[in-house]
Formats: structure tokens, C-alpha cells, sequence
């Protein structure tokens, strides 16, 4: 087999492809050993085992899925942007099918399906970092509408959890809990 020079994140580039294509279950060593035309000792070299590449190549498709501008934060408005997520969101769904709902149960030991867990929350908490920043820097909402019983930090947890079972649920359907946000914000 030709080895031709490869990187970690060509690597990774291939794996999103195959998990894009077939879904997760597609990655093991020799199948992206394959696919990159590289030797299996140069999946090796950067991936200690299957289960360490399947951690990456999820961090990986996360990463695609949730390509947040950092600059938007602050320049929209908190629903601009909440539609904005969503929209991201629904282009990582499209592009990755089942993504959401079958990787951590791709791991057959309990510690890699606690960091496939926590891969994933990392990313949640970018957006809830994100929407935070945002629905502060928004002008436009009266602070009286939040309070002690009702934070901004429960708004962005509620907008997030929302958000999160509708794609799980594949619902698409963003209406509703876009109207509710615009009521809680302009009451």
C-alpha cells in the first residue's frame, strides 16, 4: 500500500465523511486506514486504539455540527440567534443522520461512553455560552422580565433543552418554541 503523508485532522476529515455516509458504526482503524490510502500503522500513530478514534471523530462531527461564529454573539438579537443555532443545528442533522441519537452507544465500555457524554456537553455548553452572551448583550429585552425564580441562565437552559429534544425527536418544527421565547422576551 502506498503511505502517503496524512495528518490528524485529514484523518478526521475522512471519518466525518464516512460517519456523513454510513454513520459512525463505519469507523474502525482499517476501514479509515483504507479510505486516507495510508498504512494502518498511520492510524495508529495518531489514534491509539478504535475507541480513542471514535472519540475524535465525534469531538470532530460535533465541532462541524455546532461552527458557531464567535462573532455573532452580541451582534444579533437573542432570538436572531436562537434561529441561527437552530439552523445550524438542522444542517449538522442533514449532514450527519442519527448522529444525535446513536454515538454514545457506539463505545462497548462505560468510561468511553462517559467521554463520548462529555464531548458532547462541551459543545452544549459552547452554545449555551454563546446564547448567554447574547441574551445579555440584547438591548431590545427589558431586564425586568427575568428574576430570581427566572434567571437569564434558565431561559438559555430551557431554549437549550427545547432545542435539544426537538432535534431528538426530529420534530424540524422550531415555531413554537421560537413564539415562545419572542412572548417571554417582549412581556
Amino acid at each position: 500500500m502506498n503511505t502517503p503523508v496524512t495528518s490528524r485532522e485529514a484523518i478526521l476529515a475522512t471519518c466525518r465523511n464516512l460517519v456523513s455516509e454510513n454513520g459512525i458504526t463505519s469507523i474502525n482503524m482499517r476501514s479509515v486506514a483504507q479510505v486516507c490510502q495510508v498504512a494502518l500503522g498511520s492510524i495508529y500513530y495518531y489514534f491509539s486504539s478504535k475507541n480513542d478514534l471514535l472519540i475524535a471523530t465525534i469531538e470532530s462531527v460535533w465541532q462541524d455540527i455546532f461552527q458557531l461564529d464567535d462573532e455573532l454573539p452580541g451582534q444579533l438579537t437573542f432570538l436572531e440567534y436562537v434561529k441561527h443555532c437552530f439552523q445550524q443545528i438542522q444542517v449538522g442533522m442533514t449532514k450527519y443522520p442519527n448522529f444525535f441519537t446513536i454515538h454514545t452507544i457506539s463505545f462497548s465500555n462505560k468510561e468511553d461512553q462517559l467521554k463520548a457524554r462529555r464531548s458532547m456537553e462541551a459543545y452544549f455548553q459552547k452554545i449555551r455560552t454563546s446564547l448567554i452572551t447574547t441574551l445579555e448583550a440584547d438591548a431590545s429585552i427589558d431586564s425586568s422580565v427575568f428574576s430570581e425564580e427566572f434567571s437569564r441562565q434558565d431561559l438559555v437552559d430551557f431554549v437549550l433543552s427545547n432545542m435539544m429534544t426537538i432535534f431528538l425527536l426530529k420534530q424540524g418544527n422550531t415555531k413554537l418554541l421560537l413564539e415562545a421565547i419572542r412572548r417571554i422576551i417582549d412581556s
